[in-house]
């Protein structure tokens, strides 16, 4: 009976140790999930032409944004306020940027590269062909329309403004909407468990 004893307690502290270590995340000002969500299964390219895939978002907190580098007023004012975010964070940074194109007919690799390197050079930028991009898009929940053009000027495009969290494993964990306020967003990313 002793030894019964003694295997069900191993038992029980293996099954412990196997478990995923859970991250204690809270966010002041943003909306944490009550479960983490996984992702679908994508594949696209960064700005330096390399794949980038869900692997790619493990290891680290991820706060993704999606826009077009045609548009004229809410993509910059966001990449500007995260940019600015970061700048006013205490503490080491435990996240990382990702902004995905709802534009890849007009967002290549190369213009990506150029338009991240007025905010943050070290952000990723993303790309694809549409049903690539509406694999990772559509299960963040970002929702995007083409805006027809009107004659002499180029289309648009209406998409979500909100700031998706993603945690170390690659799962969308929270989000932030706009409209953002950037002391508030340096105090949530200050205040990332680390990884």
């Amino acid at each position: 009976m002793k030894y019964a004893y003694k295997a069900i307690i191993l038992v029980l502290l293996s099954l412990t140790a196997c478990t995923e270590p859970k991250t204690d995340l809270a966010l002041q000002y943003g909306t944490v999930l009550p479960t983490p969500r996984p992702l679908a299964e994508f594949q696209l390219v960064d700005q330096h032409g390399n794949t980038f895939s869900n692997a790619n978002l493990r290891g680290n907190w991820t706060v993704v944004f999606s826009g077009f580098t045609y548009c004229p007023d809410i993509c910059p004012l966001t990449l500007g306020q995260l940019q600015a975010a970061e700048q006013e964070m205490t503490g080491e940074k435990k996240h990382r940027v990702v902004f995905v194109t709802v534009d890849p007919q007009r967002d290549t690799v190369s213009s990506l590269k150029q338009y991240l390197n007025f905010f943050e050079p070290n952000w990723t930028a993303l790309t694809g062909t549409n049903t690539e991009l509406s694999a990772l898009l559509d299960s963040l929940g970002m929702s995007r329309v083409r805006i027809p053009a009107v004659s002499g000027e180029n289309y648009s495009i209406e998409h979500s403004t909100a700031l998706v969290l993603l945690d170390p494993h690659g799962r969308m964990a929270g989000y932030w909407k706009a409209p953002l306020n950037t002391t508030k967003l340096a105090a949530d990313f200050s205040a990332l468990p680390v990884p």
